[in-house]
């Protein structure tokens, strides 16, 4: 009652500054809605959760953090367990980058824990922004440069160009108030004064292409007037996002929806608007009447950032570019009020319509596209945090006005922001990272992980302590399946294990899928989950540390564990599963399978091992030809074990076609047998190497396990004692690294060694020189010398003094040693 009372209070004093606003000039109406004296009270309107669908009562107690409260919030279905969920999708100008996956991996992790672990039914809708400021202004500016650079002929006349459009970047940055826009155009200016002084006019026209755009749209774009200039670029770029979307294992939406296809949708939407007296027309554009919609009963403009309504500088930004000119501000009733339509100028794509030729606003785009697709109240809409306001507040107040109801969206979430290394990501802090630039440095899967591990509400930041962060998970989760699977093989656990960890290890199974529930229901906390499954982990280990190689229980405990492990990382995405179609989720595991993979045997892979172990053998036979002999066989028959029949020939091994059912198992159960056969021989040829000390053929078993085996995806680690060695499938991608690092410690330690070699080298160098001479050629800084040759006087003639004497002295003993250890080194 008492935030009740309040809000009615904040929403009438609002209300009244908007009224005494109107009755004033345009500029004075202005400063009264940019106070922030006035607009700092408003606070967000009260929020009625939804009620439960009568007979659906095996909800999920999950809480989201709503936008619409800043708070979390028990979630609620308009209708039973169905969602309808509409996220922002991308403008499609420019390739994607970091900012971009910062969104889309967040809200494909959300919806797949909807879909996957909560077991909602999720209509996924997702825009595609085509027609837009910034696209028309890219494709204008493009289409001119293309046209400009096919007539270029003559230097001079470029050069003269390239002149006139500095001017113009000058005046820009000159008026730029922005210090990370100002590095920008500085930069800009520098790379182009470079490129005036090249004679190669391709170099020109390259280095100046950013410059001389803008200068040839200021003076043509008005004269484009061939609407597919428009339509290429933004399918360009759709083609562009979907590559890399499916590249990060992002899911394609349930229905993808593009601006170009709704327009007359958007039309009917502005007039049914302008019917219930919130819009209005004006020089063939409609704005949206704010200070109506704000008086008007049940309704509240700017639910998600009060205190931002009137804000001119985030209100022209949303505008766009091409839409903030003296002429477009006069025909608003008020500064605060935004486009829902915009009369064309000449150089814009156009579509008739009844107040003349124009098209959408970019607010309108998203309200009209959900509406279409899912109806009059969306249970979640999804979007960046940038864009809270004006762009989300104004599709509230759109489809508000639209419906005549408060309730358009149930629950706003807003992803957090990115940041690099700590600073915003920008291009003139030069820390602009595309996605394809991001995944030329990390798996997919790794930087999954790193967004796992914040809060899909929060800022994140991508920097190298992050996806070290992301990768000493990675690496737990694979040695993990990795260690379970050595043990299932080998039976080591026993019984008779400490009874304390084997005691902490059931504790941690028993709780694991009820901490895992918690956590996720607690706003979709996926970082608590992974610390969860990394203290089962860890338990785990030390269950494995206390066995000691005996053989008993505990086994099944373990299996468990790790496919729970597998099912979760599973919903979250980042289990890579063979045969999976881009943008489509795989086939259910199989029962039982636990890893970060899941890869079924081939011909090719088999084929690759026999001929790999037949060369390692090759390697080895001239010092253990007999030992050799049986060793073929035995990988025959390991295979005989799995149904695959092979022949050892004199050329590659051949391999008959695998059962039908191998296709279906995932290759480390079906290739164990042959993985152990392989490690067992690897094992009798290095035993008999130490043991006649065969070094060559030594190095030959170091070249199986570190490169032959790990190119493949085979990880083998010999063990100390009578432990056979432990082999099995990895993620190539971690071997991969493995073997770079150690390439770079080998490197580091052969480096060291040299520079240790050179320096003991130099060191017997200056050894040579007996300490009577070493003094006797700094003739610039000493005129006199002892008969040992030592300085008396410096290059002036005066007098060594008696401190500096004791420093040469000290020198000439250390030199003089030196010359008798080399001497008596050298005799």
């Amino acid at each position: 009652f008492v935030l009740a009372k309040k809000l009615s209070f904040f929403q009438t004093i609002s209300k009244q500054l908007i009224n005494q606003a109107s009755g004033l000039s345009f500029s004075s109406a202005g400063k009264l809605i940019n106070s922030s004296v006035n607009m700092s009270t408003r606070a967000q309107p009260l929020w009625q959760p939804p009620q439960p669908t009568p007979g659906v009562d095996n909800l999920p107690p999950l809480k989201l953090f709503n936008s619409l409260t800043n708070q979390k919030e028990p979630f609620v279905p308009e209708k039973g367990r169905h969602v309808e969920w509409y996220s922002c999708g991308p403008t499609v100008y420019d390739m994607s980058h970091m900012g971009h996956a910062r969104s889309y991996i967040s809200f494909d992790i959300m919806r797949r824990i909807f879909v996957d672990y909560f077991k909602f039914d999720v209509h996924y809708v997702m825009n595609i922004t085509d027609i837009d400021d910034k696209i028309i202004k890219r494709a204008r500016q493009g289409y001119l440069f293309d046209q400009y650079s096919s007539r270029a002929s003559s230097l001079d006349e470029v050069r003269a160009d390239v002149l006139e459009a500095v001017k113009r970047l000058e005046s820009k940055a000159s008026n730029e108030t922005d210090p990370d826009k100002q590095a920008m155009h500085k930069r800009d200016l520098d790379k182009v004064q470079a490129a005036l002084n090249s004679d190669n006019l391709k170099v020109l026209l390259t280095q100046s292409r950013d410059c001389l755009c803008d200068w040839l749209d200021s003076k043509l774009g008005s004269t484009v007037t061939d609407n597919a200039v428009f339509e290429d670029l933004p399918k360009q770029f759709e083609r562009e996002y979907f590559v890399d979307m499916r590249a990060l294992n992002i899911l394609d939406p349930d229905r993808l929806v593009r601006v170009s296809e709704v327009v007359p949708e958007i039309i009917d939407y502005c007039q049914k608007i302008i019917d219930q007296g919130f819009a209005y027309e004006s020089n063939g554009s409609v704005y949206f009447d704010t200070q109506k919609f704000s008086e008007a009963d049940g309704h509240f403009y700017a639910k998600l950032v009060p205190a931002a309504y009137g804000n001119q500088k985030l209100l022209q930004e949303g505008e766009g570019d091409l839409s903030i000119g003296a002429d477009r501000l006069r025909e608003k009733r008020s500064q605060a009020d935004f486009a829902l339509w915009k009369a064309s100028k000449p150089g814009e794509p156009a579509w008739k319509s009844p107040w003349g030729s124009g098209r959408p606003g970019w607010h309108i785009e998203c309200s009209v596209m959900a509406s279409k697709e899912c109806g009059p109240v969306l249970d979640i809409h999804t979007g960046g945090v940038d864009l809270k306001f004006p762009h989300h507040d104004n599709e509230l107040a759109q489809a508000e006005a639209y419906f005549g109801h408060s309730h358009w969206v149930r629950y706003f979430l807003h992803s957090g922001h990115l940041t690099i290394s700590g600073c915003k990501m920008s291009k003139s802090l030069k820390n602009f990272i595309t996605i394809r630039e991001a995944l030329a440095q990390h798996s997919p899967r790794k930087l999954r992980l790193a967004f796992l591990l914040h809060s899909w509400k929060d800022t994140l930041d991508y920097s190298d302590e992050t996806m070290t962060l992301a990768a000493s998970y990675e690496r737990q989760f694979a040695d993990f399946f990795y260690n379970v699977a050595r043990a299932v093989e080998e039976l080591q656990l026993s019984s008779e294990s400490d009874s304390s960890v084997a005691e902490d290890f059931a504790g941690q199974v028993a709780s694991f899928d009820d901490k895992i529930r918690e956590a996720l229901c607690d706003n979709l906390d996926t970082r608590r989950s992974l610390i969860i499954c990394q203290e089962a982990i860890f338990a785990a280990n030390n269950l494995l540390a206390s066995s000691n190689g005996r053989t008993g229980g505990n086994v099944q405990l373990l299996q468990r564990l790790a496919v729970a492990v597998t099912r979760l990382l599973d919903v979250y995405g980042t289990v890579d599963v063979a045969g999976t179609e881009p943008g489509f989720k795989h086939k259910p595991l199989p029962d039982g399978f636990y890893g970060l993979e899941w890869r079924p045997a081939t011909k090719e892979l088999i084929r690759d091992l026999l001929q790999e172990t037949k060369q390692f053998f090759t390697d080895c036979s001239p010092d253990l030809a007999p030992e050799l002999a049986s060793l073929p066989n035995q990988l025959i028959e390991a295979l005989q074990k799995s149904g695959i029949k092979v022949k050892f020939g004199d050329d590659k091994p051949e391999v008959d076609d695998l059962p039908i059912e191998v296709a279906s198992i995932d290759r480390q159960v079906t290739l164990a047998p042959l993985l152990r056969a392989i490690a067992d021989a690897r094992a009798s040829v290095r035993l008999q190497a130490r043991e006649r000390k065969l070094k060559d053929v030594l190095a030959a078993c170091d070249v199986m396990r570190d490169d032959r085996l790990s190119r493949l995806g085979v990880r083998l680690q010999d063990r100390e004692g009578n432990l056979p060695a432990a082999v099995g499938f990895y993620p190539a991608d971690l071997l991969a690294a493995e073997r770079s690092e150690r390439a770079e410690r080998e490197a580091n330690k052969a480096a060291e060694k040299a520079a240790k070699a050179a320096a003991k080298a130099s060191l017997e160098d200056r050894g040579k020189q007996p300490a009577e001479q070493m003094f006797l050629g700094d003739t610039d800084k000493y005129s006199k010398f002892d008969e040992r040759g030592m300085p008396t006087h410096d290059a002036q003639g005066k007098e060594v003094s008696k401190s500096a004497l004791k420093k040469l002295q000290k020198l000439w003993d250390a030199q003089a040693k030196r010359h008798a250890d080399w001497l008596k080194s050298n005799k």
